[in-house]
């Protein structure tokens, strides 16, 4: 009877503790639909620097030309980033976070990935890291 006990007393605490987690998950995902549609990366919720890019958000009224045409125009990021990388050929990828640190390091790895797969730099796997070059 002893064991029977303990057993739902563990059973109820694990119910619990799940139940804990969902709730967390779900502020988690609420946070960052809202820094989504603010336009804000999900860890900074307060005002961004003077220099970080603005984000430019399209309503679903937008015609694929017009977003082509928007995306196909540098930012002034990417621009900075080429430049460091003709600077710099083979930088590593880790070396520009701390050069850009202004900027969330989850933003600057979509755009450093982005670039590459429009063929605005290469990227070649080297351990942990890439390394960057000028095409």
């Amino acid at each position: 009877m002893f064991w029977f006990i303990i057993l739902l007393l563990v059973i109820g605490a694990g119910f619990y503790f799940y139940q804990k987690i969902i709730s967390i998950e779900r502020e988690i995902h609420a946070e960052q639909e809202l820094a989504t549609a603010h336009n804000v990366p999900a860890q900074e919720t307060e005002k961004q620097p003077a220099d970080a890019p603005e984000m430019t958000v399209f309503d679903s009224g937008s015609s694929l030309e017009t977003v082509a045409q928007k995306s196909a125009e540098p930012s002034t990021l990417e621009k900075a980033i080429l430049a460091e990388v003709i600077k710099q050929a083979g930088i590593k990828q880790t070396d520009l976070y701390p050069l850009f640190a202004a900027t969330n390091k989850k933003q600057l790895q979509k755009l450093i990935k982005e670039m590459a797969d429009s063929g605005k730099l290469k990227r070649e796997k080297k351990s942990s890291s890439y390394l960057l070059y000028p095409v």
